[in-house]
């Protein structure tokens, strides 16, 4: 595994998707029921977890075997995600089915926002969760055709496709890419903050791609609207599926022409530049203004300590 990919949560998803034949309907129908079938199990986006008792130990995806959840079948939606090792994993998504849907038996399980728990879970699992969150949001919302009036959709491919029977449109799930840059001049790189953020919170600059738009394009663009920089090269870094609800972060390095600075206060109500030993007093809580950064989960995090070593 990338040694990179391997420090990203979500980034690091092991199974095989099986495009190849996650549609053919008589595989799965026998695949769903067969011992080797698995199922996370999604209550309002939450899934089921299996809560680690010991210090210092993961907590995991609860996989429950078929007969668990044979009752919930008909009436859930269920999606294929893949293989591992002959396992056949699914997510079952038992939001309608709540009041009928006994946790009891599920002993030491219980249904956690995954943005909470996605650290300590072992990387594995936060990347089938990325995958499976993603998938369970994107056919709980695509019910109904957008151009035919009262046409209800058809689940195709084992929740990887819909399809209108009455205009032929086919819908597949969408991933919206965002661009995350730190800005870089003379050493030195610049972290923004906005006012939603939490007190002292700062955080690399990011923005969603536009349509017809480059990677380095958004780059160059987001910089410039947010601090009013000019960025005269882009060196792409690493990508991160962020399910909340469905978005590829896309981390990049935007070195810049000066430190002179314009913010755009709707979007960044304040920015600093940073040397590396500002840095490194961040992370080890001795910043003089009490300066702090998104956790080790995030890509801006990852990106920071990238900027950190790579000198």
């Amino acid at each position: 595994m990338n040694k990179i990919m391997s420090k990203i949560v979500f980034a690091n998803n092991p199974l095989d998707r099986m495009s190849s034949i996650r549609g053919d309907e008589e595989w799965q129908k026998t695949s769903m029921s067969s011992s080797d079938a698995r199922y996370i199990i999604f209550d309002s986006g939450k899934p089921l977890i299996q809560v680690s008792k010991e210090p210092g130990s993961k907590s995991e995806i609860y996989l429950s075997k078929f007969e668990s959840v044979t009752k919930h079948i008909k009436a859930c939606q269920i999606i294929f995600l893949g293989e591992m090792k002959n396992i056949k994993y699914y997510a079952i998504d038992i939001t309608k089915e709540r009041s009928h849907f006994d946790i009891e038996i599920f002993i030491g399980c219980k249904f956690i926002d995954l943005r909470s728990i996605a650290q300590s879970l072992s990387p594995e699992d936060t990347g089938i969760l990325a995958q499976a969150k993603s998938m369970v949001e994107w056919n709980a919302v695509n019910i109904f055709c957008s151009r035919c009036e009262n046409s209800k959709l058809r689940t195709v491919d084992a929740g990887s496709k819909k399809v209108c029977d009455k205009c032929k449109t086919e819908l597949f799930p969408r991933v919206d890419p965002v661009v995350i840059m730190l800005p870089i001049f003379n050493e030195k790189c610049l972290l923004g903050r906005q006012k939603i953020f939490p007190p002292r919170m700062y955080s690399a600059l990011a923005g969603f791609l536009e349509p017809g738009e480059t990677i380095e394009d958004a780059v160059v663009r987001e910089v410039k609207e947010e601090v009013g920089l000019n960025v005269n090269s882009v060196e792409y870094k690493f990508t991160q599926p962020w399910p909340f609800s469905s978005q590829l972060m896309i981390g990049c390095f935007s070195n810049v022409d000066d430190d002179k600075t314009n913010l755009d206060e709707d979007e960044i109500e304040h920015a600093v530049w940073l040397s590396r030993e500002d840095v490194n007093r961040i992370f080890v809580g001795k910043s003089p203004d009490r300066i702090w950064i998104p956790p080790a989960m995030a890509v801006a995090h990852q990106l920071i300590v990238e900027w950190l070593h790579n000198k």
